[in-house]
């Protein structure tokens, strides 16, 4: 009788010990969840007036000179930092760290475009985690 409650209680305790380490085990799913919380108002234009973007459009003559990929981030909490990444035919061509000071900022970065680098263009605008909150994509003079 002694054997069997014995044996019954360290069954009883081992229960216990295994559903508590799983209550504490942090799911699978919880590791790999990896969104951000920003979202992004984007345009590219020819210029910056009063921390808004001027001459905005999807198209652009190849004379244009230079853009601006203008940025209205939403979500950010204290400071953290943002990259504007420009890419010219599915190549990276200029990455640009922003820092973002508050829950609704306004930032800018500029390319100088060289009348030679038509085609499509796309800004993409990431995290600091890397993950792409908004992308735009434009054509400067014609489509190759």
């Amino acid at each position: 009788m002694t054997r069997i409650l014995f044996t019954t209680m360290m069954i009883i305790l081992l229960s216990a010990t295994i559903a508590v380490s799983q209550d504490t085990k942090p799911t699978e799913s919880a590791q790999t969840i990896t969104t951000s919380a920003l979202t992004a108002e984007v345009q590219i234009c020819t210029e910056i007036t009063d921390r808004a973007c001027t001459g905005g459009a999807t198209t652009f003559d190849a004379s244009v000179g230079k853009l601006f990929c203008w940025s209205q981030i939403t979500g950010g909490a204290g400071e953290m930092t943002i990259k504007h990444i420009w890419s010219h035919a599915g190549k990276v061509v200029l990455e640009v760290p922003l820092t973002i000071k508050g829950n609704r900022w306004r930032t800018w970065s500029s390319k100088n475009i060289a009348a030679n680098q038509t085609g499509e263009w796309e800004v993409k605008v990431v995290d600091a985690s890397g993950n792409t909150i908004k992308s735009v994509i434009f054509t400067v003079g014609e489509k190759k």
